[in-house]
């Protein structure tokens, strides 16, 4: 694995044991930011480790370029790219949210949440050369 690809990998791996950590404290919101950066930076590192670098923060953008450019197919985690993309910009702005974003966010959610960047991350790991 390329050096920087293997960087981003592991800076997703530490950005879930975050969202994690911060299940347990209560900060769901947070959590849920959190499991979006590890599935994002997880993305990325794939990217990466084909030859190229991404600055888009649209986990489906980044989807479809792996899709298109690497060939690969990313049916299987759609689904959950679908749901985490939201929360980069919900979980940490009032005017995104409508509200503020603590609010909007239960324990339910962010376990959800983490459970879909894991899927995402072992999907990538699974992908990584």
């Amino acid at each position: 694995m390329r050096e920087e690809a293997e960087k981003w990998f592991r800076q997703a791996l530490e950005d879930l044991a975050t969202a994690k950590d911060t299940i347990t404290t209560g900060h769901y919101y947070a959590s849920s930011f959190w499991a979006e950066q590890a599935a994002e930076k997880a993305l990325k590192a794939l990217l990466i480790e084909g030859g190229k670098i991404e600055r888009t923060h649209d986990l489906n953008a980044l989807l479809e370029i792996i899709k298109e450019e690497m060939g690969l197919s990313v049916e299987e985690i759609r689904i959950e790219v679908n749901k985490l993309t939201l929360h980069y910009t919900i979980s940490r702005y009032p005017d995104a949210a409508n509200t503020v974003p603590y609010s909007l966010y239960s324990k339910e959610d962010a376990e959800e949440l983490v459970k879909k960047a894991e899927k995402v991350i072992e999907w990538v790991k699974r992908n990584l050369h």
